[in-house]
């Protein structure tokens, strides 16, 4: 899987972190070898996407998106979509740094895309453990 990290924010993106994260994901769940891309976006852009693709009104901290199903070195498997703004709400909200949000927000992102969903408690449980799993094996 190759990672590009593009970001439309003046926030400083941690990218090497995301990388890092992105690795030790890589080496366990096996995602498709195509593109991933992780984009850092406004609450202006972010709620477009939302209403646009979801039909809901108002800012999100993250929206997955699967496209690709090829394994080649052109495909995207899919994209990933954190706003910055309100990644910074909720870091504050959480008590957390910036960069621990973005980067469970990339770990969420990435596990919705390996079609790990939260919509029944057992599922959200699952999830989080996986959440936590792997940003506890960062260092």
């Amino acid at each position: 899987m190759f990672v590009n990290v593009i970001s439309d924010t003046t926030r400083r993106i941690p990218r090497k972190h995301i990388m890092g994260l992105m690795a030790l994901m890589e080496e366990d769940e096996e995602p498709p070898a195509a593109n991933l891309n992780i984009v850092f976006v406004t609450d202006t852009f972010i709620k477009a996407l939302n209403k646009k693709y979801r039909n809901k009104t108002g800012a999100t901290d993250v929206l997955s998106f699967n496209l690709d199903n090829t394994e080649d070195d052109d495909s995207i498997f899919g994209e990933i979509y954190i706003s910055t703004d309100t990644a910074t709400k909720n870091a504050k909200g959480s008590g957390i740094t910036f960069r621990d949000e973005i980067l469970r927000l990339c770990c969420h992102g990435l596990l919705h895309l390996l079609g790990y969903d939260h919509e029944k408690p057992a599922e959200r449980k699952a999830m989080r453990a996986k959440e936590d799993y792997y940003l506890g094996r960062l260092t």
